[in-house]
């Protein structure tokens, strides 16, 4: 998506394989590997931001359905658990694995669907005492989706967090105003690493702020892998999309989950 010309395709996995050989692997969760693969397409390409256009038209995609996620909700028994779950549903929305995806498919299928880890009673009981939240973003498109759990928790302060710099199709301040979650948090930013972009969701930093909410809610697999083992009220959100995380989990692929 960077560029179509081989030339500068090699160049890059060479580069690629050059930081692979000199990284120590042991020990390092996957974002933080793949932020020096993404940072070397950016700078041989000079490509600040490949899936740009994807990225727009996952949030349009995503914006079209918008109306039907509202009625789902509406016309459930229970509108925070509908809503819990339209929030996983989006996260299908990722380019990292891989794959085709029909979004009203997906809400149907997840909507029918029991939760494989199902700790609903204790996010409902921390929402209901809770006054700060954090929410940490995951996808362009998937966004609309959390728009819908946002919706549902009003009279909380909310910070929504998204990237700070592109990465992958990761929603930026961009797609969060296209969604429209500004009419329900505070919209705030993580970084990758560099300069400028904002603190690390896992640096020592962010994870002291992040400790003074009262409760966190964590979309996606990205931010598990990075946050899995903070001590803190985090409540993790997302479809077990690949086998790696599905073990760590004791679950199957495709399974969804609320931890």
């Amino acid at each position: 998506m960077a560029t179509d010309d081989e030339e500068v395709q090699i160049e890059v996995l060479d580069e690629v394989m050059a930081i692979l050989r000199k990284l120590e692997l042991k020990g390092k969760k996957p974002p933080e590997i793949g932020k020096y693969v993404h940072r070397a397409v950016k700078e041989i390409t000079d490509t600040q931001d490949p899936y740009k256009k994807i990225k727009e038209e996952q949030n349009e995609e995503a914006l079209k359905i918008y109306p039907k996620l509202e009625e789902e909700v509406e016309s459930s028994d229970d509108r925070l658990l509908t809503a819990v779950k339209i929030a996983i549903a989006g996260n299908v929305i990722d380019l990292g694995p891989g794959h085709e995806i029909d979004l009203e498919e997906e809400v149907e299928e997840v909507l029918s669907k029991e939760l494989s880890i199902d700790h609903y009673d204790e996010f409902k009981a921390n929402l209901e005492k809770s006054e700060t939240i954090f929410y940490l973003g995951d996808n362009a498109g998937e966004i609309v989706f959390d728009k819908i759990l946002l919706r549902e928790m009003q009279n909380k302060e909310i910070f929504y967090f998204v990237k700070g710099a592109p990465k992958i199709n990761d929603a930026m301040a961009i797609d969060a105003k296209k969604a429209g979650i500004d009419e329900y948090a505070k919209v705030d930013v993580v970084g990758d690493g560099r300069p400028g972009t904002g603190p690390e969701r896992d640096s020592p930093e962010f994870i002291e702020r992040m400790k003074k909410a009262d409760m966190v809610i964590s979309k996606g697999m990205g931010n598990y892998e990075a946050l899995s083992e903070i001590s803190a009220n985090i409540f993790f959100l997302l479809k077990a999309k690949c086998p790696v995380i599905a073990e760590d989990l004791g679950v199957e692929v495709g399974n969804i989950i609320l931890k």
